[in-house]
């Protein structure tokens, strides 16, 4: 087997995959109204994503089996299999489903920003699903990987952002070192968890893992994933970090818009600031938008064992329903802020229950043994999810009530 030692693996596309305009939002949000509060939330989620996407990565080099698909071998003969199956896929469907309604409306809000509102809402929800489905249809990866090249622009924008702004980095390191949620920061909390830790990539990375290294050494391949993961997603990491170290230094009352947030990017845009930030968020919705259910079709996949085909009439489904979902709760919702927030705390919430299955599948697979303390790491992190999680559906129902 040829071995490249150029090769790192396929977390960068998994690191693309979740810096949309959730994740821009969501961390410029949670800088603006907790200042550097929580920073630690998005370090200890850089390290929940290395840990459970280690597992899945290592189910497709290892088995030669995406997430899906080793569900599907190692549940065979069990008599819960189609429980089992039947809530993986709702899991995954509702979770692309929640990021498609935020990648739409990020889309639509970087639209607006730029024109000022003047197309309708209606309008801009239309053109971005048509554009969305026509990229999934006839595979425009040109497009797709131009679109990715701004999302890679904003994102320097912000590092510079963060070097020129007047940064208070004691609070800052404080922020990230010391586990603490503020009063009121408790949803904002499992959205930055849910932004980070995207439960799609699990079914993404062990997929994309298995293809990648087909035809290398499983222990090269390993070795190489593993170095990737270590340098790409920090990467990831310092992006929203950075987000949030900047939106605290906005000085603004309330934030009720995403126009209001463009400023927080001035002292390395300048004038052209809002220009950025409304291309930036534009391009992040639009790419994470082909993403998500194409995610979600690839998963579904794997699970009913369908043939490796997008033209699969099952397949088009799956998509279909998850691109035409986010578009009706992008079209009715209220603020587009609200829509994208709520949507990575939906993810959050569904965390748990994703990576109980990630746990299982790694237990479950007899190719490699994995050491007690890995997977002792492993529980701890869905532990940690489940808790917050928790925490978040009594402080739901207390508002109810």
């Amino acid at each position: 087997m040829k071995q490249s030692r150029f090769k790192l693996g396929t977390s960068s596309l998994t690191v693309a995959a979740f810096v949309g305009p959730g994740t821009v939002l969501t961390c410029a949000t949670a800088g603006i109204d907790f200042g550097y509060a929580l920073g630690w939330v998005l370090l200890f989620s850089v390290g929940a994503t290395f840990v459970l996407q280690s597992f899945t990565a290592g189910a497709g080099i290892w088995s030669r089996l995406g997430m899906g698909e080793a569900l599907r071998v190692y549940t065979e003969r069990s008599p819960t299999r189609w429980i089992v199956s039947a809530l993986v896929i709702l899991g995954l469907w509702a979770g692309t489903a929640a990021f498609e309604t935020g990648n739409i409306a990020g889309a639509v809000a970087g639209v607006s920003s730029l024109t000022g509102g003047l197309l309708p809402r209606s309008v801009l929800v239309l053109l971005i699903g048509l554009f969305a489905a026509t990229a999934l249809s006839l595979q425009l990866q040109m497009v797709i990987k131009l679109l990715a090249g701004l999302v890679t622009l904003m994102s320097t924008v912000f590092l510079v952002t963060v070097i020129l702004a007047p940064v208070d980095w004691q609070a800052a390191i404080q922020g990230l070192m010391i586990p603490r949620i503020p009063d009121g920061s408790l949803v904002r909390t499992i959205a930055l968890v849910g932004t980070t830790v995207v439960t799609y990539n699990l079914f993404l990375h062990g997929s994309a893992a298995k293809k990648y290294w087909a035809h290398e050494d499983p222990q090269f391949a390993w070795r190489r994933e593993l170095t990737g993961m270590a340098i790409f997603l920090p990467l990831g990491g310092i992006i929203s970090v950075a987000i949030l170290l900047a939106g605290a230094t906005l000085e603004v009352e309330a934030v009720e818009s995403v126009a209001a947030i463009a400023p927080v990017i001035r002292p390395a845009g300048g004038p052209f600031a809002e220009i950025l930030f409304g291309v930036g968020l534009f391009a992040a919705g639009i790419t994470s938008a082909v993403t998500a259910p194409l995610a979600a079709a690839c998963g579904v996949r794997e699970i009913f064992g369908w043939p490796d085909n997008t033209k699969h009439p099952g397949f088009r489904v799956v998509w279909i329903s998850v691109l035409l979902t986010g578009m009706v709760f992008a079209l009715f919702g209220r603020n587009p802020l609200e829509i994208i927030i709520a949507a990575q705390a939906a993810n959050g919430l569904l965390l748990p229950f994703i990576a109980v299955f990630v746990l299982f599948l790694a237990v479950r697979q007899k190719t490699i043994t994995l050491p007690h303390w890995y997977l002792g790491l492993g529980i701890l992190v869905t532990l940690i999810c489940a808790g917050l999680g928790g925490r978040t559906l009594i402080w739901v129902w207390g508002q109810l009530s």
